[in-house]
């Protein structure tokens, strides 16, 4: 793919809604991710594409609702049963994807995952909506077993009995750590663009490409 003229000495400084489209790119992306991001406090969640390996080498994608991003970090919430925390423990690494078409900007990141502590998985858990709360400590394969009747009358028992929820004990959170930014976005009246962003020697390297 042809590139774009490198700009590994960028100034710091970003456009008001973090657009690459134009001036120059600031030299780490935090800038930008902060402005491309919702803050932790916005209940409306974004949904990314959580990918991983599996032990064969195959790669595996699924939805995944972004908890949080803090200092840098990125951190997601599931089940420990599922899938993809078992592909994760057996390498833990993985790639998230947010694409926000109206704007036309989609977000990659890879890098390294590991198990978030205690106290965030429980303000994670209590930034929840009440179904997906619910949801954590109902979903389980025994239930999905059941016609959807019976699976109806289960959550509305539970619901009812239950004022108050705390994390089960199946409910577990993951921090990814970018080692690569990808940021790409598109124009109406010219080219996309991306800027990459590469972890390197404890600095952070761009690569201006077209899109």
């Amino acid at each position: 793919m042809p590139r774009a003229a490198r700009s590994d000495s960028a100034e710091h400084g970003a456009s008001v809604d973090g657009s690459i489209q134009d001036g120059s790119l600031p030299s780490d992306p935090l800038a930008l991710l902060t402005q491309w991001l919702p803050g932790d406090d916005d209940p409306a969640r974004p949904v990314a594409t959580l990918a991983t390996v599996d032990d064969d080498g195959l790669p595996d994608a699924r939805a995944v609702l972004l908890s949080s991003y803090r200092d840098g970090v990125f951190t997601f919430h599931t089940d420990r049963r599922s899938r993809k925390v078992e592909q994760l423990r057996s390498r833990p690494a993985a790639a998230i994807v947010l694409a926000w078409p109206e704007r036309a900007r989609q977000l990659v990141v890879r890098g390294p995952v590991s198990e978030s502590p205690l106290d965030e998985q429980r303000r994670a858990y209590a930034r929840r909506s009440r179904y997906l709360q619910l949801l954590a400590w109902l979903n389980s394969d025994d239930l999905a077993q059941q016609d959807r009747e019976a699976r109806e009358a289960e959550w509305d028992r539970f619901d009812r009995e239950h004022d108050e929820l705390s994390p089960p004990d199946a409910w577990t959170g993951f921090a990814l750590r970018p080692l690569e930014v990808l940021l790409w976005e598109g124009s109406a009246t010219g080219p996309s663009r991306r800027a990459h962003y590469r972890r390197q020697d404890g600095a952070w390297r761009l690569d201006v490409r077209a899109g």
